[in-house]
């Protein structure tokens, strides 16, 4: 009961865990899932352990831990570039719609630098 209950944890996790438009091909989700196939394939695993590893991943999809630890304040705003984090989050959202040829005028920019 534990094994299949561990498994749909899994699955479950599996299907709501985000999609990552920057590298489509090679998804955090596929890599684990590949890691757990393998190890109910290899050898018998714990129950008792494979049910805490899938609540906690479960629990990672969920955001628990995120809401529960709440920040009580900001952070990773170096002084030096405040707005470093937020621009580094807009290049990843934008990166995959780029054309060619705005992705050379990128890699371009990032060479020469006019200040």
């Amino acid at each position: 009961m534990s094994r299949s209950l561990a498994r749909r944890i899994y699955s479950d996790a599996f299907a709501k865990w985000p999609k990552q438009d920057l590298r489509p091909d090679y998804q955090l989700q596929d890599v684990l899932r590949r890691a757990v196939e393998e190890r109910y394939a290899s050898a018998k695993p714990s129950e008792p352990e494979e049910l805490l590893k899938a609540r906690a991943l479960q629990f990672l999809v969920q955001n628990k831990f995120r809401d529960r630890y709440k920040l009580k304040g900001p952070m990773l705003e170096p002084k030096s570039q405040p707005t470093y984090f937020e621009d580094l989050v807009r290049e990843i959202e934008e990166a995959p719609r780029r054309t060619w040829l705005e992705r050379l005028g990128k890699r371009l920019s990032g060479i020469i630098r006019l200040q």
